[in-house]
Parts: structure tokens; C-alpha cells; sequence
């Protein structure tokens, strides 16, 4: 107990240099890594850990956190604050329960996050033991010293840079020799820098006393934490054989013959396209496939809910038909989407309709098999490849495929296509830049040059702005080394005569 509330201790301070008045980049990964360590040591000591491959989790929460020194995408920026802490909740409440229940995993995890604050006086109570020095024996006395020398240097730090302030103020030779040394022992006693260290020091305490609460309330054994458990969830509906059987085979009839349409679309697309309108046709197409896939499911589940309709082979025969059917829906649904991109482009949305399509037919693999067998958990499977096909896309480097996409398909264009530069600037980041100069270098539209140049030029000037080592980003440092090589001036166009005019 008492090495994870030092380990919490060590996080504190850690976070507080990391991330207090910084950005994102290299430090997200650098708290993610000990952070694992110290939780996954921390439940094995314990013995808490009852289901080893909840550990695995740890690679996915490794794997996003290294994109914030990877990438720069800022959606996946956001959302990956959300979906780190979620996971290692997820971590947290699978290993130490040996399963993986939706109400399970709920439960626990609300508790875990929210329930740990009614244990701030456990917390507090846990702090004040480990530090606490006792004197039992000559070893304790020993170890008293040591701790009572570390506290007096401690206090001696604060009084030093007080009384070295106070020298080099007084006398400008003796403040020659500590050189720069000088200047930032002053700058120690700015205002700014005196609030912040206020401010930091608070943040250090508040986030040690949150984490001895959750040390506290998953070691505790009788904490909510360890009491909460999830009754099993059983779907049973009692429906005659004959009645789930002539459902499933009246739907299927349908899923037929809108397969049938289907393949025969895609065999002439164009067909299709005179049709319909081309955005609207692939839209629903999108749209019916979610719809389509919940449907289906839900059917799976409760007709495969009781057991002793689990051996009906006629109706697992319909619900295999009905999975294949949805794979074919799926398929047409990806191929829509593809023609509609080459005709009006590619952008950020159109991109995780395709991760949506793939995520849903692999999701079809597991559920083929339930159907078969009926002895595997579903939600499970579907948390695994959700969370693979999650991971896959945040190392895709959405904003830099968006982008040369784009640029290829305007660059190789037979036709009178025209790139939409406008929502790249707006909807890309640092990642696009290398396929925008490429764009730049390229295109022979000098209006269009012209605004590509204006916004690298811009982009150059916030890159180049100092970033702490803890902002380290490899994404920014590569755009502004290209960006450094261009030399762009800025250019400002006179909307009445269309004259342009070179700054710098």
C-alpha cells in the first residue's frame, strides 16, 4: 500500500512537470508509460489481478498516447483524452474482476472514477501513514535521520534562493559569478512564476490525494468497488420455433432481393448513378447499413437467446443468410462511398465511413460464429475489434491521406475537377502540410497559389514560435523544416485590380 502511494506521489509531480502550462506532444506518452507500469505493479503486488489479459489493454493505451508525438490530428487529440482514462478504467475493472460484462464494466467504472471521493479521508489517512516516521529500533532511528536530512534540505532549498536573490541584488560582482544563474534565480521571484509554483504545488496535492482514493477503494475489500457485481443478463424471449423461423425467412427473402439489386448496380455503376442523385444515393446507403446492421443483430441475440433453441438448425442456417446478406449491403455501401468521393472529393467524415464499414464487417466474423456455436461473449468481441480498428485509424494519419488524396486526384485529373482548398485549410492540420507544399509546387492556378501561400507562410510563422521540450511533436518539427526550405513571403492581393503585392 504504502509503494503505490508513493508510486501516486511520483505520477503527481510527474504530471505537474509534463503538463502544467504545456501543450500536448511528447509528454503524453511519457505519463502514459509509467502510469502503466506503476498501476499494473501495483494490482500484482496486491494480488488483485485475476484475469492477465486485461493487462493487454496496456498496448492500446501505449499506442494512443504515442500519437500526440506522432501526429498532430486535432480530433483524435480530443478524443483520445477521453478514451485513454476509459481504458485504463477498463484495465482496472477487467483484470481485477475476471469479466467482461457491459453492467459489470458500467458499474465499476463509474464507481472507480466518481465513488473514490467518498474515501478522501482514507486518501489523506494513507498519506499521512506512509510518510509518517516512526522509531522502533536502531534501523527506524537510522531511517528517521536519513528522512529528517531529506526534510532539512528541503527547507533549506526555499531559504537558499531566498538569500541568493537577496546577495545578487545587493552586489552586482557577486552576481557575475553565477552568470545565468542569476537571471533565473530572479525570475524565481516574479509574481508570475511565484502564483504559478502556488498553483502547481495545489495541483500536485489534489491529484496524489485522488489517486490514494483509488489505490484505497480497489485495495480496500470492503469498498463499493470490490462489493459491485452485475447479475447475469440473460435475453430470453419465449417465441414458438415456428414463428422466429417464418420471420427470419421473410426477412431474408428481402435481404435477397436487395442483394440481388445490388450486385447488379455494381457491375454497372453508372447505372446507379443516373438514378439517383450521387451524394444523396450514397448517403442512404450509409445510413441503411447502420440501421440495417442493428437490426440484424438484435435478431441474432434474441433468437439465439434461448438455449433451447440454440440447436434449431433451420433458424441458425437464416441467421447466417442474414449476416452474409449484411456483408453484401456492407460492400455496396463501401462501394457508393468510393464513387461519390471521386467525384466531390475526400474529406475527414467520408474517411471513417470506410473505418465504419470495415469495423462492422469484421464484427460479422464473431457474430457468424455465436451463431454457430453460441459460446463466446459477444460484447467482448466487439470491444476488441472496435478498439483494434480505433487504434489502426489514429495511425492511418487521417489529415495527410485526406490530403493526398486530394492532391492526387486534382494533380492526375482528366477532367475539370477542382480541389476544394478551402476545406483543407480549414479541416486539415500540421500533418497535411508536406502534401500541401507538394500541391504548391504543382499547381499552376496563381489564385490558388496565391492562398496556398498566404496559409503555409502562416503556418510557418506559429511553428517556428518556441515549444518546450515537453511539446515535442515530430509531425510539427518535420512541417517546419519544409516549410523553413520554401522561404515564402507573404503576398496580399488588391481585390480591385487584382495586383499583388510582396511583403518581406
Amino acid at each position: 500500500m504504502k509503494k503505490a502511494i508513493i508510486g501516486s506521489l511520483i505520477l503527481s509531480i510527474l504530471h505537474s512537470i509534463l503538463f502544467y502550462g504545456q501543450n500536448f506532444g511528447i509528454s503524453v506518452l511519457l505519463f502514459a508509460i509509467p502510469s502503466v507500469f506503476l498501476l499494473i505493479q501495483m494490482l500484482k503486488k496486491c494480488d488483485k489481478v485475476k484475469n492477465n489479459k486485461a493487462l493487454y489493454l496496456a498496448i492500446p493505451i501505449i499506442l494512443l498516447s504515442s500519437t500526440y508525438l506522432f501526429f498532430n490530428n486535432e480530433f483524435f487529440n480530443v478524443i483520445n483524452m477521453i478514451i485513454i482514462p476509459l481504458l485504463f478504467g477498463i484495465m482496472i475493472v477487467w483484470s481485477t474482476t475476471d469479466t467482461f460484462k457491459l453492467k459489470m464494466l458500467f458499474g465499476k467504472s463509474i464507481n472507480l472514477v466518481i465513488g473514490s471521493l467518498e474515501f478522501i479521508p482514507n486518501g489523506i489517512k494513507l498519506i499521512k501513514e506512509t510518510f509518517r516516521i516512526s522509531s522502533k529500533d536502531k534501523k527506524e532511528t537510522n531511517n528517521k535521520k536519513i528522512q529528517q536530512i531529506g526534510i532539512g534540505i528541503l527547507c533549506a532549498i526555499p531559504l537558499l534562493l531566498i538569500i541568493l536573490a537577496l546577495l545578487i541584488s545587493a552586489d552586482g560582482i557577486f552576481a557575475s559569478l553565477f552568470g545565468n544563474i542569476s537571471e533565473e534565480i530572479m525570475k524565481l521571484f516574479t509574481s508570475e512564476t511565484l502564483i504559478s509554483l502556488f498553483f502547481r504545488i495545489i495541483l500536485i496535492v489534489l491529484i496524489m490525494i485522488y489517486l490514494s482514493c483509488i489505490i484505497y477503494n480497489i485495495l480496500n475489500k470492503e469498498s463499493a468497488f470490490n462489493k459491485v457485481t452485475a447479475s447475469e443478463f440473460t435475453l430470453k424471449l419465449k417465441l414458438d420455433k415456428t414463428i422466429i423461423n417464418t420471420i427470419l425467412t421473410i426477412i431474408n427473402i428481402v435481404y435477397l432481393v436487395f442483394s440481388v439489386v445490388q450486385v447488379i448496380y455494381l457491375i454497372n455503376p453508372q447505372k446507379m448513378v443516373s438514378d439517383f442523385k450521387l451524394s444523396q444515393y450514397a448517403r442512404q446507403g450509409f445510413f441503411q447499413l447502420m440501421i440495417v446492421s442493428i437490426i440484424n443483430f438484435i435478431i441474432i441475440l434474441v433468437t439465439n437467446s434461448n438455449k433451447a433453441d440454440q440447436n434449431n438448425k433451420y433458424t441458425k442456417l437464416m441467421n447466417v443468410l442474414m449476416s452474409i446478406f449484411t456483408i453484401i449491403i456492407a460492400v455496396s455501401s463501401f462501394m457508393r462511398m468510393n464513387l461519390y468521393e471521386q467525384e466531390f472529393g475526400y474529406t475527414f467524415l467520408r474517411l471513417m465511413v470506410y473505418t465504419i464499414l470495415v469495423t462492422e464487417i469484421i464484427m460479422i466474423i464473431p457474430t457468424i460464429y455465436y451463431i454457430i456455436k453460441g459460446k463466446i461473449n459477444l460484447f467482448k468481441s466487439y470491444f476488441i475489434i472496435a478498439l483494434s480498428m480505433y487504434v489502426v485509424v489514429n495511425f492511418v494519419n487521417v489529415d495527410s491521406t485526406i490530403a493526398r488524396k486530394n492532391v492526387n486526384r486534382y494533380i492526375g485529373q482528366k477532367s475539370s475537377r477542382e480541389i476544394d482548398f478551402t476545406y483543407l485549410k480549414n479541416n486539415t492540420g500540421i500533418d497535411a502540410i508536406p502534401e500541401l507544399v507538394r500541391l504548391y509546387n504543382e499547381v499552376k492556378d496563381e489564385k490558388l497559389k496565391t492562398k496556398i501561400n498566404n496559409y503555409l507562410y502562416n503556418c510557418y510563422n506559429e511553428l517556428k514560435e518556441k515549444r518546450t521540450w515537453q511539446e515535442f511533436n515530430i509531425s510539427k518539427t518535420r512541417a517546419e523544416g519544409i516549410l523553413k526550405e520554401l522561404n515564402l513571403q507573404y503576398i496580399k492581393t488588391n481585390t480591385k485590380n487584382n495586383s499583388k503585392v510582396n511583403f518581406m
